[in-house]
């Protein structure tokens, strides 16, 4: 089938020319093949035109196919408009259809999409609450094997050796570790499906992080890591729930103080600024690369997600800190060196608003 292309070189030439007026001929492709088709042209006369066009070109001139095609007696000017007017229809009608059809296929993706996604919520949900009624059934028994290892240390059912008591003592570690990972698992799910709640009062800063820092001292010293507490102001106050916020800062303090060597220094920093208290917790540890910072803070997910990784945990601490840190209207903010260390600070007021 013949292609009118010395028509569409015609085109762009007379676009570039605004002295020549463009008629509703050019806005037609293959005019020739469609002329051919419903018996106005034959074949010949049609290759016989493209030649005189060809002709006229080499000669520095732009005619278009349906001019020639008057001018050399093939057709006369009534029946070529009516042939123009009509191609330009049926493609008026197979755009209209074509925008019919796409139209029809992005209205069905999107209810697939919808689909999709609303599935995904369900999913989710139900996530949600296996987890936080298998924490809550958990907890249960925990509490109980809580209770009577602390009534064996008392020595309540009579006295233990020593190597008993080491045995009970590792049991204690570990009821303890796994009540922890309970908790969180029970807060994850209520952040989850609500908002987390908080509960604003005036706390004393300096203490809750002289608290954290003696509460984690013995792990620090265990790993050979100086843990500091810089604050200047012994006498600190902010608004925001003491127990999250604990719960905030223990967090970061613990992860700092795993993936710190030996040797290495943990600084928690409590700095008033601008009416507000910046915390920050600093370690000289490993660092993390700056392209997974989000990555972090994904639910249920270890940066070193390999069979071989050292460090425990659930891979909740980072995403829950992130959600309490929000609740307080803040913003946990990571830096960090590869090699070097990292820093997580975020922002608490000073006072209520």
């Amino acid at each position: 089938m013949i292609r009118d292309r010395a028509d569409i070189d015609c085109y762009i030439c007379m676009r570039s020319r605004p002295d020549i007026i463009l008629t509703p001929e050019i806005l037609v492709p293959r005019l020739g093949d469609a002329l051919v088709e419903e018996g106005l042209l034959t074949s010949e006369q049609l290759l016989s035109t493209l030649e005189a066009q060809k002709q006229a070109r080499i000669k520095g001139e732009s005619p278009l196919l349906g001019q020639l095609l008057v001018q050399m007696g093939y057709i006369d000017r009534i029946t070529l408009d009516r042939a123009v007017t009509s191609q330009i229809l049926k493609l008026q009608t197979a755009l209209q259809q074509a925008n019919q059809t796409l139209e029809l296929r992005v209205q069905q993706r999107t209810a697939e999409l919808e689909k999709a996604n609303q599935k995904l919520q369900e999913l989710n949900k139900l996530k949600n609450n296996f987890i936080s009624n298998i924490s809550h059934e958990l907890r249960t028994p925990m509490t109980h094997v809580k209770g009577y290892i602390d009534l064996l240390l008392a020595d309540d059912f009579g006295p233990l050796n020593p190597d008993q008591h080491q045995a009970i003592g590792v049991l204690k570690r570990a009821s303890e570790r796994l009540a922890r990972l309970i908790d969180d698992l029970i807060l994850f799910s209520t952040a989850e499906t609500s908002t987390i709640q908080i509960v604003k009062q005036d706390i004393d800063l300096f203490g809750l992080a002289r608290e954290v820092i003696d509460r984690n001292q013995s792990v620090a010293s265990q790993k050979n890591i100086h843990l500091w507490l810089d604050c200047p102001q012994q006498s600190l106050h902010a608004y925001a729930d003491a127990e999250r916020v604990h719960w905030v800062i223990n967090q970061l303090i613990d992860n700092a103080l795993k993936y710190t060597q030996p040797d290495g220094e943990v600084f928690l920093r409590v700095i008033p600024s601008n009416g507000d208290i910046t915390v920050s917790v600093i370690d000289t540890g490993i660092g993390i690369d700056p392209a997974r910072f989000d990555e972090m803070f994904e639910p249920f997910h270890q940066l070193d997600g390999s069979s071989t990784r050292k460090q425990g945990g659930t891979g909740l601490g980072l995403t829950l800190a992130k959600k309490i840190v929000e609740a307080h209207g803040s913003h946990l903010a990571v830096s960090s060196v590869l090699g070097k260390g990292s820093k997580f600070d975020f922002m608490l007021q000073s006072r209520p608003n």
